[in-house]
């Protein structure tokens, strides 16, 4: 593989994990995104006047439209993507159509290319 598709969808995560926190703050009226993780505000459920999904976790959030399509998965302390979520964040990015598919093709349907562009990927941003 010559480019590294991994690498075009980091920008990406950057910028759906801010709109993630905006449209938390906004939905539920919160000084800070980070708030959601009251134990008042804890749970799974949609985002008040939109198509999406909200469910914390730990020190985190998931906000999607399906458990498969959109939206992204990350804690509050960690600022850049990892492994695990970078795997989870390009196939529900590729199902909602903001990723194109031919680009991931291969990685989707081959977990250790995708382990090794993934890993290749966040070490070149660390």
């Amino acid at each position: 593989m010559d480019v590294n598709p991994i690498k075009a969808a980091i920008p990406l995560w950057y910028a759906q994990m801010a709109w993630a926190k905006e449209l938390i703050s906004r939905s539920f009226a919160l000084e800070r995104a980070e708030d959601i993780l009251r134990s008042e505000s804890r749970g799974n459920r949609i985002i008040p006047g939109t198509a999406w999904y909200i469910r914390t976790h730990g020190i985190g959030v998931d906000v999607y439209k399906t458990l498969d399509t959109g939206g992204i998965d990350f804690d509050f302390d960690k600022p850049h993507p990892d492994h695990w979520r970078m795997r989870i964040f390009v196939q529900r990015q590729v199902n909602d159509g903001n990723l194109p598919f031919e680009p991931y093709r291969e990685l989707l349907n081959n977990e250790e290319l995708m382990s090794q562009a993934i890993a290749e990927a966040l070490s070149v941003n660390a």
